[in-house]
Parts: C-alpha cells; structure tokens; sequence
C-alpha cells in the first residue's frame, strides 16, 4: 500500500531512497488514474476503446514496476551514488513521449519533479533575509527613523532692505522725484534801506523705472498631489530666490539693461577730507570707518551712519593685536564690535570683503510696486499633460536723490587706507 510522505520525511531519506519513491508514487497515481479512467468511462466508450485505454495504463503500470526494480537493483549494488536520478529521466522521458496523449499527466509530472528535487537546508536567518527592493534600499520590514527635514544648501541671509528707505505703493509703473539744484546766492546782514540780496534755485524733476524680477516653474499634477512636502519646499525655495535677487540688486545692481540700479552702484565715492590726508600712522579698518562716517557728517548728512562690511571683518577687527600679543580694542569701538564710535557696523556674506560701504543708509530710496506674488496657471498644452505652470513675480525701482549722494559712500578699504595713512618718513 503507497503511503505518501511529507516534506520533512523526504529531507531525511537518500537521494536513492528519493528516486524510488518518486517512481512509487507515479506507479500508484497511474494505478488511480486507470480506476478513474474505468469508473468515468462506464457506458461511455466502446469497448475496444476502453480495452485500449486500459492496456495503455495497464503497461505504464507495468514499466514503473520493472523500474522500481532496476532502482532497487541499482541502489544495492551501487554504493558511490548514481549520475543521474532515474526519476529525472523517466519525468522527461514521458514529457517528451506523451505531451498529446496524456497531457494533464505530464504536466502534473513536472510540478511534482521540482517539488520532490529543489531542495534547500535551512539556514540561519539575519537581516540579510530582509530583501530591500534596490541594494542599500529602503524595507518597511525594518524599524525605520525617517527624518521629515528637507535638507539644503543653506543661502546668505538678506540685509539690506531694513538699512534702507522702502516704501511701497501698488500700481506703480514710474518713480517720479525732484531735485532742488543750482542754489545760487546766500543771507546776508545788511544795513538799513540796503537792497536785499538775491537768491535762485532751479528744480529738476527726475524719473526712475520700476523693475521687474520673477521666475517660473512647472510640476506635473501627480508630483503635487502625491508629494505635497515636495511642492511646498519648492515653493520656500523659489520665494527664497525672488528675495535674495531683490536684497543682491539693492545693494549692488549695475543699473545695466532690466537690473536694478543699487547703493553701492549711485553712492560715492571716498574723497579724503584735507585734514585727514595722510593723517593715521599705522592706519587700520577701525580709522577707515571712523574717516569715511567724518567725510558724511562733513556733508552735513545727520541719519544714521551704518557701515556695511564682509563677515570675514569681524575676525580682523577682533583680531588686531600689538607687538606683545595683547589684543587691541580701541576705546570707541563696542567689545562686539558692532559700533565704532557712533557708527553701526552690520557684517553680510554679500559685501565684497574689499570694498565698505558708510553712509546714512536710510537716504536711499526703494519703491515697490508689486510685492512678491505667486500665480498659478497652464501654459500652451499642460492642461492636456496634466501639468501645472507657477511663477513669482515683483515689481520694484530705486533712487538716489542727488543732493543726497554724498550721505553714502562706497569704495575699496584699501583706496581709503591709502588715502587716510602717512607715508613712510624718509631716511
């Protein structure tokens, strides 16, 4: 009587004792197979047809017999191992003899010979076991730590709108201000029934443009609703450029074709008060701040006096030392820094770490027009791929009035040292 056996018991028998019983097993399912064949075709067939059916069952019966003998033969003879399994060759020997015949019977074969000859050992299981979808990729399987933080290269703080005069006015399309210039004739005493003297001024009226600075993205819509976190990022992102554009032209716009014209572009430049002409012995950055606030108040400029230098300046200022190696803070000077005498002094990335910039900031004029705004739409054909057109925008203008030029100045520390400090004594 066949018994059938498990996977576990099959693990436990010879790769002969295996083969044996695979040819057992097929002999014991032709034997069903013929009874099926018998009771499913009762009345249905003629007899010669079933006589032959039979005879065909009847003899592949036989054969797995006569092979179950030979394996037996085989296997008590045979103590090295056989080649090859008997049940292999009898498996593609019938699916290459009877595919039309009995086609459900080879098939079935099939199944059964890789069930009963892939084998594997189990084995100790570690996170290797825990297949990522790509190498090094991400298994949900695992205890996972996911940081929500979208990190970036970090850009330079802006600066220079809170130093300066901004104003704003919706629906601007010109700036439009007016210079009093050409005062001729001044006061004077004058003794009784003198004529009065007489004084004249001109006004010239002067325009500056409102400029636009924008940028546009696009994003499919399945981008948008499936990684909003993405779309939202973006959107820091692209308002972060509309803003460092704006605080980059303030400051420093050529004033060349659609830029802006900035501070350091209409202020002026150093010229050395007579009495400061190589006048400091040693001169350093803290008498370069303190000659050019002097040249502003000479103006009679009475703001505010910032000092805008690059952040590098705050080391070399709080670098200075003597010949004994005593740092050098001079009385006027904050222990931070931050104020020289009675000037501010604000360190940016963005100032070339040659060049100051002194003066009562606030004289310089911003107008905006339009603040940051943020539109959305479709462009030509993105309705039709589902995709989603955005784009920033502002409208702004500058000015310096020119009766105030000379409350600002720009230039290079080094021209001003050169300027300010003696020469060397002749020998």
């Amino acid at each position: 009587m066949f018994i059938y056996k498990t996977q576990e018991d099959l693990s436990k028998m010879t790769p002969q004792d295996v083969d044996v019983y695979a040819v057992a097993m097929k002999a014991h399912e032709a034997d069903l197979r013929k009874t099926e064949l018998e009771e499913a075709t009762k009345g249905l067939v003629s007899n010669e047809t079933l006589t032959n059916e039979l005879g065909k069952a009847t003899k592949a019966i036989t054969d797995l017999e006569e092979l179950i003998n030979q394996l037996k033969e085989n296997q008590m003879g045979n103590t090295t191992g056989t080649q090859k399994g008997y049940f292999v060759e009898f498996v593609e020997k019938n699916l290459e003899a009877k595919p039309e015949t009995t086609p459900s019977y080879s098939a079935k074969t099939e199944i059964k010979a890789q069930d009963l000859l892939v084998t594997k050992d189990p084995a100790l299981m570690t996170t290797a076991n825990v297949l990522p979808n790509v190498a090094n990729g991400f298994n949900q399987l695992f205890g996972n730590y996911i940081d929500s933080t979208i990190y970036s290269t970090p850009k330079p703080d802006t600066f220079i709108l809170p130093l300066v005069d901004v104003q704003t006015q919706a629906g601007t399309e010109s700036i439009w201000y007016v210079d009093r210039i050409n005062e001729d004739g001044d006061a004077e005493f004058i003794g009784e029934g003198d004529a009065k003297p007489l004084v004249d001024a001109d006004w010239q009226e002067r325009k500056a443009p409102v400029k636009e600075v924008a940028l546009f993205w696009k994003m499919s819509k399945r981008l948008a609703q499936n990684a909003p976190s993405v779309v939202s990022d973006f959107r820091t992102h692209a308002s972060e450029l509309v803003e460092q554009k704006i605080d980059d032209e303030v400051l420093a716009g050529d004033n060349i074709g659609d830029n802006l014209a900035g501070v350091a572009e209409l202020a002026s430049a150093f010229v050395v008060p007579t009495e400061l002409a190589g006048y400091y012995q040693d001169a350093n950055i803290y008498d370069v701040i303190m000659a050019m606030a002097t040249k502003v108040r000479l103006g009679n400029y009475k703001g505010q006096i910032t000092a805008v230098l690059n952040t590098v300046w705050r080391a070399k200022m709080q670098g200075i030392k003597n010949s004994d190696g005593d740092y050098i803070v001079p009385p006027f000077v904050t222990q931070d820094g931050n104020n020289v005498g009675e000037v501010r002094v604000v360190f940016t990335n963005k100032m070339d770490n040659e060049s100051i910039l002194v003066g009562d900031l606030k004289n310089f004029k911003v107008v905006i027009s339009q603040n940051i705004e943020y539109y959305e739409g479709y462009e030509n054909d993105d309705f039709r791929k589902n995709l989603m057109s955005k784009k920033l925008e502002a409208f702004l203008g500058t000015y310096l009035p020119s009766s105030l030029t000379n409350s600002i100045i720009y230039d290079d520390i080094a021209t001003v040292l050169s300027a300010i400090e003696q020469a060397e004594p002749s020998v």
